[in-house]
Parts: C-alpha cells; structure tokens; sequence
C-alpha cells in the first residue's frame, strides 16, 4: 500500500494535505459513522471540504451530500437488480468526479458492493483510500481480498480480531476500536423512559428492531407482529418498536394497524428504548451490537429474499450470522435466519427467555463479557486521526 502512495506522491509534488475528500457511506449506520468521523476531520483539518453520499448526521457534521442513504438503500440482490439503473448512474456520476481530479481522498464506510467500485476508480486516479467500519469480508466473499490489497491503502477496523485477519494476508490494517461506543450514552434513565411509554413497574418490555430499508421492514415486521400475538397468548407484554431515521414512522404505524396488536413507535432513541427493554427481537446488523453494548437478551432474526439468501450462504466462511455470536466465537444469543424465521419460532425463542429468568441473566453476562473486547470510545476521533497522519506522510502540509 505504500507502494501505491509513493507512486501518487511522485505524480503530485508538493500537493497540500486534502483539501476535499470523497465521503460515500450507502446506510443508516454507516451515515453514524460519517457523522462522527467527519465532524472530527473538519475539527482537525482547516479549511477541508467533505462531500458524497450520506444521510442527516453527515450533514449536520458540516459535510455535503448530493445522494441521501434513503435513495441508495436496498436489500437483497433482486431489489438491487430491479434499481440497477439508478445505481450505475450515481456511480459513473462519482467515477467522473474522480476522475476529473475533484477529490484528494476517498473514505468509504461497509456498502461493499458499491464502495469496491468507487474504491477501484479512486485507485486509478492515483487516490489514497480509506475504508472505515470494513465489510465483513472475513466472513463472506473472501475472493474480495485481491482487491482490498490493491485498492485499499488503509483498512480502520472495528473488531479486535480484524487487524490480524488482515495483516496477515498483507493488508494495512489498523484497529481503532468500534465507533458504536461513541454513541452510547453515559447515563440512561431506563425507568424515567419506561415511564414515559407507560411501563409499569413490574410490567415486560419487548422490543422490535425491524431494520433501517423499507424492504427489511415490510418483509419482517409483519412476522415479528405475528410473533408477539403468540407471545401475548402467554405473557403480559408492553411492546415498543425501534423507528430508524431513514424510515417512515407511518410505515410502521399501517403494519401496527394490520395487525391488531398495540406497540409504541419510537423514534431518535435507540440506545434508550435497548436499555428500557427486558427482551429484544432484533434484525441481524449494527443493531445487534448496541443490543450486546446495552447488555438486553435478544434473538438475532432475518430474511430476504430467496435468491440473495442462497447467494450469500454459498459466499459465506463463517458459523453464525449474528455480530454477538461471531464476537463470541460460539452461539449465546438464538438465531432465526430465513426460513427458521417464523412466528412461532420467534415466540418460543422470547418465551423460553420470558419462562426461564436464569437464562437471561446468563445472556447478559456474556453479553457484558464481549462488549469488554470492543474497546474504548473515542474510535472516531482515532480513525481521523490515522487518516491525516497517513495523509501527513504522504502529502506535503
């Protein structure tokens, strides 16, 4: 990777640290990432300029976005076939800005199979790149690697392992810790929230966490409702379900409606409505990893199409799907993937945990134990700061 940094050193002396940088994160978390990184980048540099694709907390850090994390989401390979269009579009749209010299950097957050595109021209025009919170190519789609290594100049992990995965196979990698830290709040009042959603004392709180794409929502949402009418057959349960910023809460509200059953729709607290709950039922993802940092027992589920579902398993490397289980390097937390994904197994899932309290605090127990791995906060600002010392190095001030 140096290598490759030399090489657009000698093509551009004396060019001064970016000035402009290529920011393109495809998701609702990764734009929480954005958010962080970039506030502390343009903390750090003066006069730096961000652009790219991201959602609300890029732009409320100071960045600009001409595509929103709303227009790029989709999930599964059919949905992502039937928009190709518009895909290609934006992405020949950001390989024209790059290569007319628009950028100094490329910082790319997950989204593999559009970032690997962006990463590949960025490389062309002789662009250093940062990928910041990786995919997991550790667990999937390792033929990817080739083109890590030839593409990539700095690999920001978040998972402690990561750094030897890579290093090993010669990739410049270096962990920072995961920036989820950042966002958990120092203090919760997880009875004053309770309270507010009028969960008496004594009472069990569920929580749904159905995912950040309308596709993810309208898939499993209906199947996790069917779950908590079975649930509700044997437990008393208040029910309160996770709103992500890039969805409508009326969305959410008309699959409330179809089902009959009663739940409250909250919105910007994620971190407080994890904590206030005695039991999760959580689609697979970053939502996971704030469920194990908030120590709630949980089941991981998810479903997709088919075809992508059959995909992805034949390109996977790895035992379980949930961030919790693969941290933990067996299985602590259940996982309903697919077609396991029912309504009745859901609900023996949660009522096992809701009949057997022992169980709970055992998951809560080895929850707190993995999140111990993860280190401290502050990721964000470390990861800004390995990007300008790599810049620095690279780049005459």
């Amino acid at each position: 990777m140096a290598d490759k940094a030399d090489i657009a050193l000698e093509l551009k002396p004396g060019k001064p640290l970016a000035r402009k940088i290529l920011l393109v994160a495809g998701e609702e978390s990764g734009d929480m990432y954005a958010g962080r990184i970039c506030a502390h980048l343009l903390r750090m540099v003066g006069g730096l300029k961000i652009e790219g694709i991201g959602g609300p907390r890029m732009r409320a850090a100071g960045a600009h976005t001409f595509y929103d994390i709303s227009q790029m989401s989709s999930v599964g390979v059919a949905s992502m076939l039937g928009r190709l269009r518009f895909f290609l579009g934006v992405l020949n749209e950001l390989k024209t800005k790059i290569a007319e010299g628009e950028y100094d950097a490329v910082i790319l957050i997950d989204y593999p199979d559009f970032n690997m595109r962006i990463a590949k021209a960025a490389d062309r025009g002789g662009l250093p790149v940062f990928y910041y919170v990786c995919p997991q190519f550790w667990a999937w789609r390792r033929y990817r690697l080739r083109a890590v290594k030839k593409y990539i100049d700095m690999m920001l992990v978040v998972f402690p392992f990561e750094e030897e995965f890579y290093t090993k196979r010669r990739i410049n990698a270096r962990f920072i810790g995961h920036p989820v830290l950042d966002e958990l709040a120092p203090t919760q009042d997880r009875e004053g929230f309770r309270e507010n959603l009028g969960v008496g004392k004594g009472r069990t709180l569920l929580g749904l966490l159905p995912g950040s794409r309308v596709g993810e929502v309208s898939r499993m949402l209906p199947l996790m409702l069917s779950a908590v009418k079975i649930i509700r057959a044997h437990k008393a349960v208040n029910l309160v379900i996770g709103c992500a910023d890039s969805i409508d809460p009326g969305i959410l509200a008309r699959h409330i409606e179809e089902s009959g059953e009663e739940a409250a729709i909250v919105e910007n607290s994620s971190w407080e409505m994890m904590n206030a709950c005695d039991y999760l039922i959580c689609k697979s993802g970053t939502s996971t990893l704030q469920a194990l940092l908030a120590n709630t027992p949980m089941q991981i589920v998810y479903r997709s199409d088919n075809f992508s579902y059959l995909l992805a398993r034949s390109l996977t490397h790895v035992k379980w799907a949930g961030l919790p289980n693969l941290l933990a390097k067996r299985k602590i937390v259940p996982e309903l993937i697919q077609w396991s994904m029912t309504p009745q197994n859901m609900a023996s899932a949660a009522l096992h945990y809701f009949n057997n309290p022992e169980a709970g605090e055992k998951m809560r127990s080895e929850l707190a134990r993995i999140g111990e791995s993860l280190g401290e906060p502050g990721a964000s600002a470390r990861a800004a700061k390995s990007i300008i010392g790599y810049l620095k190095k690279f780049q005459s001030l």
